[in-house]
């Protein structure tokens, strides 16, 4: 249920970006149905939007399975998806500023990468625990 929590507030932020991505298709003169031509600020919401969608995928997949799976504490997958999502709001306010050089982007990269990181590692020693313990699942 925690994965749950946090595919819903990921899919909440994903439906503002897409909007504000829209947003910024309309105002173009003419509006860019297509790509961002030669539109920097749509590039930027574009990019907040497809960045999030990215790597929220990831997240997910590996939450729920972790979850799933029962051998870590709810507590942990709580304070990552917390991490996870102040960073995919920290990166998304950061690219869509001047320039889109911020230290929001970087941190919320960082953060990203280390939470997705510590999700994989995780994944993997399970698996290969579960995989050596059960003679390789044959």
């Amino acid at each position: 249920m925690v994965t749950l929590f946090y595919a819903g507030i990921l899919t909440l932020i994903g439906i503002f970006l897409a909007a504000w991505s829209m947003q910024q298709r309309l105002v173009t003169n003419p509006p860019t149905v297509l790509g961002t031509g030669d539109n920097f600020k749509l590039l930027q919401t574009s990019r907040a939007q497809s960045n999030l969608v990215e790597y929220a995928l990831f997240f997910i997949i590996l939450s729920a399975l972790l979850e799933t799976i029962g051998q870590i504490p709810t507590l942990a997958i709580g304070i990552l998806g917390d991490i996870f999502v102040l960073a995919r709001v920290a990166h998304a306010y950061g690219i869509t500023r001047s320039g889109a050089i911020s230290i929001f982007r970087l941190t919320g990269t960082v953060l990203t990468v280390l939470v997705l990181a510590t999700q994989s590692i995780w994944a993997l020693w399970i698996s290969i625990n579960w995989l050596v313990d059960n003679n390789w699942g044959f």
